[in-house]
């Protein structure tokens, strides 16, 4: 699909052609040709669409900007756009950005479009925040190693794991933990209960056995998602939440225990989640359990609207 210029603008977007990928490739990595070659042969063994790498240029002139698109389950995409040097080029960055949203508006496969930068570099942000997407969260990424042989925890009176129900039961308890959360609070709003549900089933290797619901009294009360990666060597924490009524009472922390537990059955040898940085409850818990920062990025999202 190709997005035409606007009047007297002598650019446009499109997917790039046969002849423009490596120089595309080369663009959005910020590097030159062996890369370039490497990560097109990586995207085509993945199953890369060619529609999904998007350049912006003059008519008749060198790319200025290109950008990759990943939809993935639960109907999101995320959009990767190469380095911006000075604002002339935010400026393309962000049109590309623009063009690729309406590119998934009329696919009509994709509700929430995301992008992911370095938190250490500030102005990789420019181009989505001139492209209108919200400012989500800065999000640290944590580790600790899978080869531990934690205790299973023992609850007391009342209190039970068990595994996850239906989907609509699931449904209701995700939406339950969304309740003021501090982690990522504005994110729940840009998506339905089934697409975020869906996005967490469909995300890496989904076993029922390896999600938990902590239940008090007969209530749900929260979840943990396991989701394993052994493509990664590892096992992800996709999710654990409370609802508002079972918080501060020591909650997080059994589940979180059942969770390690569960995680120490499968041969993966890294646990990895992601916490908004603003959730120090959340943060002390996962340190307190052996977690470490391992890289930080900052997250932005806009909602995709439909134009099918």
């Amino acid at each position: 699909m190709r997005v035409a210029p606007e009047m007297h603008d002598p650019f446009l977007s499109a997917e790039a052609a046969p002849s423009q990928r490596m120089a595309a490739a080369e663009r959005l990595l910020g590097r030159r040709y062996g890369d370039a070659a490497w990560f097109l042969k990586r995207l085509q063994d993945e199953g890369w669409r060619p529609q999904d790498l998007w350049c912006r240029a003059a008519v008749t002139g060198p790319l200025v900007a290109a950008g990759l698109i990943s939809e993935h389950p639960g109907r999101t995409a995320t959009l990767t756009i190469g380095p911006s040097h000075d604002q002339a080029q935010v400026r393309h960055a962000a049109q590309l950005l623009r063009d690729m949203v309406a590119e998934l508006g009329r696919r009509g496969t994709v509700a929430l479009a995301q992008g992911m930068t370095a938190a250490e570099d500030p102005a990789a942000g420019a181009p989505f925040l001139e492209a209108g997407f919200a400012d989500l969260a800065v999000l640290e990424c944590m580790e600790r190693n899978n080869r531990r042989n934690p205790a299973r925890p023992t609850p007391s009176a009342g209190v039970e794991f068990v595994q996850a129900g239906d989907d609509a039961s699931m449904r209701a308890l995700l939406r339950a933990t969304y309740e003021e959360t501090l982690d990522c609070p504005g994110l729940a709003e840009l998506r339905s209960d089934a697409d975020i549900l869906e996005g967490h089933q469909r995300g890496g290797n989904y076993e029922p056995a390896l999600w938990t619901v902590l239940r008090v009294e007969g209530r749900d009360a929260g979840a943990a998602l396991l989701n394993r990666s052994p493509a990664n060597d590892s096992i992800e924490l996709t999710y654990l939440g409370l609802a508002k009524w079972a918080r501060g009472k020591g909650l997080g922390s059994l589940l979180m225990e059942e969770a390690l537990w569960k995680a120490a059955q499968v041969p993966e040898r890294v646990v990895a989640l992601a916490v908004d940085d603003r959730n120090q409850p959340a943060h002390r818990l996962y340190r307190r359990c052996g977690f470490r920062t391992v890289a930080r990025r900052r997250a932005f999202a806009i909602r995709v609207q439909s134009s099918t």
